[in-house]
C-alpha cells in the first residue's frame, strides 16, 4: 500500500523477515468469504511515559486491497486488533499514520514528529580546534549492532516517549547502511550520532545525512558537530534529523540552520486507562466521564489524582464533563493543553479544571524515536 508497484515486493524474502517475530507479534487478515481484503499488524513495545516505562502496542503494516476499500474494513480489523493487545497487557499504542484524521476516530491523538536541520558545515569550522573530555568511537551498524541498541535503550529510560520492540528484526544489510559514532564521558555511555554519506555529483559533493543525533551532555554535542565538520572538504550538504525538543538555531552562529519536518509524525492513544496507575505526575485531581467508544473498556466516569508524584486511577459515580480518549491521550503525552480541546472537539471545560488538569500532566514534549 505504501511502496511502488509493481512489481510486488518479492514474497520469499518479506516472509522470511515475518517468520522472525512470528507468534511474537499480532498479524490480523480481514476476509470476505475465502478472499483477504485488508491487514494489520501490531508488535508489543515499551514506551517511557512520563518517565515510567510501560508496555506499549505499536501498530504497522494497515492495508487494503484498492477493490475492496471504503468499505469499514480497515477500521474493523484495527478495533479488534487493539482489543487483542490490551488483553496481552499493553496500556497504550502509537503509530504513524497514514491519514490523521481515519487514526483520531480510533482514539489517537497527534504527537511531534522529527525535525530535518539542513546546516551549513563550514559555520562548524572553529569547532576543530576545541578539546574535548568525551572520546569517540566508529562502527559500522551491520557490523556491531549493539552498540547502537545500547544507546537506545539509554535514551529511553531518559526520553519521555521513546519506545523500543521487545524484539528486534535482525539487522538488513540491503537497507541498514549507517555508520554509528558513540561517545563515553567519564567511563560512562553519553550518545550516540548516526549517519551515513552519499555522493550523487562527485567525491566532492557528498551528502551528509545523519538519522539519529543524541547528545546527553553539552560536550558530546559538541564534540559530534565537531566529527561532522572533519567532513568539510567532502561534505556539500549537512542535514540532521532532530527529535522535536531539540532547538539547533541556537547551537552556533551562522549555522544557516533551514527546518522542516521529517517523515510521518506519530500519533498515540491510551489504549488501557487502569494501566496509567503508577506514572509519573504533578500535584491535582480531577474527574471526567471517559469517551471511547472503539476500547469500550475506557467509558465511564474516573477520577484522576497525583499522589506523591504518582497517578492514582479510580472509577468514580458521576463526573460532570465529558472528555474524549483523544484528549486524555493527549494529555497523558503532553503534547496539547486542555484549553485547546474543545476546537478539536475532545472536550470543554471550566478555567480551574483547565489549571487542574494542567498540573496533574504538565507540558512535555514526547519523542517516538522508532519507526515502523
Amino acid at each position: 500500500a505504501f511502496m511502488s508497484s509493481p512489481p510486488i515486493a518479492d514474497e520469499q524474502p518479506f516472509a522470511e523477515r515475518l517468520s522472525h517475530v512470528e507468534g511474537y507479534t499480532n498479524f490480523l487478515a480481514f476476509y470476505e468469504g475465502d478472499t483477504p481484503t485488508a491487514c494489520a499488524a501490531a508488535g508489543p513495545m515499551t514506551q517511557n511515559i512520563r518517565g515510567t516505562i510501560v508496555d506499549m502496542a505499536g501498530v504497522f503494516m494497515v492495508a487494503t486491497h484498492p477493490q475492496h476499500r471504503r468499505k469499514g474494513h480497515s477500521f474493523q480489523l484495527l478495533t479488534e486488533l487493539l482489543s487483542q493487545m490490551r488483553e496481552r497487557g499493553n496500556g497504550f499504542s502509537c503509530l504513524y499514520p497514514f491519514r490523521e484524521f481515519f487514526y483520531e476516530r480510533l482514539g489517537y491523538a497527534n504527537l511531534p514528529g522529527m525535525i530535518k536541520a539542513e546546516i551549513n558545515i563550514r559555520a562548524l569550522q572553529p569547532l576543530l580546534k576545541q578539546t574535548y573530555q568525551s572520546t569517540l568511537e566508529l562502527v559500522e551498524f551491520i557490523q556491531q549492532p549493539d552498540a547502537y541498541y545500547k544507546c537506545v535503550r539509554l535514551l529511553q529510560q531518559r526520553t519521555h516517549g521513546t519506545a523500543t520492540f521487545k524484539k528486534q528484526y535482525p539487522p538488513d544489510p540491503d537497507h541498514q547502511k549507517a555508520w554509528v559514532l558513540t561517545s563515553q564521558l567519564n567511563g560512562q555511555p553519553d550518545g550516540m550520532l548516526v549517519y551515513s554519506r552519499k555522493s550523487d555529483h562527485g567525491p566532492t559533493r557528498l551528502k551528509l545525512t545523519v538519522s539519529r543525533f543524541y547528545p546527553f551532555s553539552a560536550d558530546t554535542r559538541y564534540h559530534f558537530l565537531e566529527w561532522i565538520a572533519r567532513h568539510i572538504d567532502q561534505a556539500s550538504e549537512v542535514t540532521i534529523n532532530l527529535p522535536p525538543y531539540e532547538q539547533p538555531t541556537t547551537w552556533f552562529s551562522d549555522m544557516q540552520a533551514s527546518l522542516g519536518t521529517q517523515g510521518l509524525s506519530p500519533m498515540g492513544r491510551v489504549l488501557d486507562i487502569e494501566k496509567m496507575n503508577g506514572i509519573n505526575v504533578g500535584e491535582g485531581a480531577f474527574s471526567v466521564e471517559i469517551l471511547d467508544p472503539t476500547c469500550p473498556w475506557n467509558e465511564g466516569s474516573w477520577k484522576f489524582e497525583g499522589q506523591s508524584g504518582k497517578l492514582k486511577v479510580t472509577k468514580t459515580k458521576q463526573a460532570g464533563h465529558q472528555l474524549t480518549i483523544q484528549g486524555l491521550s493527549a494529555l497523558v503525552y503532553g503534547s496539547l493543553a486542555p484549553g485547546s480541546f474543545r476546537f478539536r472537539g475532545w472536550g470543554a471545560f471550566p478555567e480551574s479544571m483547565e489549571k487542574s488538569m494542567q498540573s496533574l500532566f504538565p507540558p512535555d514534549t514526547p519523542y517516538l524515536h522508532e519507526f515502523f
